[in-house]
């Protein structure tokens, strides 16, 4: 059989494998992929990098399932930089009762573990609040009413050392961190508590939402915000250690080199096709 024939010919299943590996393999084993650093992602490193040991970021993880695996690296990442400053991170959600909370416990409580941090101590988990316009704006001079007096599992504020220092937003909390696919999420913040309080607000949002929030960057109400599972893999490239972010991006890249392989092979077996056709 001809070079062209085989070109043109080659098995399916061959190539269903040949990208099912290339997306797979980098997932199981981040590759760290040279990606670039934007402007946007250096300002949120750069202002979670500028807090003073001590303080307090307030995470609002406002996602579903569909967008997690873009989202939850943001915030893997974010307790990698803060527990590496000794910063403490009071988190809660918005948007999805159901999944919201484990998405967080998820995401931050193994890299506490891994970092010598406490629960209760160095990080807490609210999880889910009702009604976010009222719960935002009683959290900016009563946390603890606005959080319903409970953590995530339903025990009492007042057993955590964490919360003796976390009465208020306006007196204690230091950066609002908001990771969002909708409502409510950042427009909640930016106007309820952020533009009241003049707390700086950052985080990231969906890629669909990412053209959304540019006017609130060049006008300076976002300080930053990372874009899906590229900002996410750009944010890990600041703090220094690959994740799901950087998997993601590196799967992408090699099953779209493969894909762009497999185009030009195609193109060579027509090439050599329509040659020889000629030639009788």
């Amino acid at each position: 059989m001809p070079l062209y024939e085989k070109l043109l010919k080659v098995d399916t299943r061959i190539i269903y494998v040949l990208v099912l590996l290339a997306m797979l393999i980098p997932m199981i084993k981040p590759m760290g992929l040279p990606i670039g650093v934007s402007e946007n992602t250096r300002k949120v490193y750069n202002l979670i990098e500028s807090l003073p040991e001590g303080s307090v970021i307030l995470v609002s993880h406002d996602t579903g399932p569909g967008n997690a695996p873009e989202l939850n690296p943001m915030l893997t990442a974010l307790a990698r930089q803060a527990f590496r400053k000794n910063l403490k991170i009071v988190a809660m959600c918005l948007f999805d009762q159901a999944n919201g909370p484990q998405f967080i416990q998820d995401s931050i409580e193994p890299v506490a573990q891994e970092m010598g941090k406490e629960y209760g101590k160095d990080w807490i988990n609210l999880g889910y609040k009702m009604q976010a316009q009222q719960t935002l704006k009683m959290m900016i001079d009563d946390f603890w009413k606005g959080a319903n007096n409970v953590d995530w599992s339903g025990k009492d504020l007042s057993q955590f050392p964490i919360m003796a220092n976390v009465k208020s937003i306006k007196k204690d909390v230091a950066v609002i961190f908001e990771t969002t696919v909708g409502t409510p999420g950042y427009a909640d913040w930016m106007t309820y508590v952020a533009e009241p309080t003049g707390k700086p607000l950052t985080g990231g949002a969906s890629l669909t939402m990412y053209s959304g929030v540019q006017q609130y960057i060049r006008s300076g109400q976002l300080k930053g915000f990372l874009g899906g599972m590229r900002g996410a893999a750009e944010y890990e490239k600041l703090v220094g250690k690959p994740g799901k972010g950087s998997a993601g991006m590196d799967s992408q890249s090699i099953g779209h080199l493969i894909v762009i392989g497999l185009i030009i092979i195609g193109n060579i077996g027509y090439y050599m096709q329509r040659k020889a056709a000629l030639k009788k």
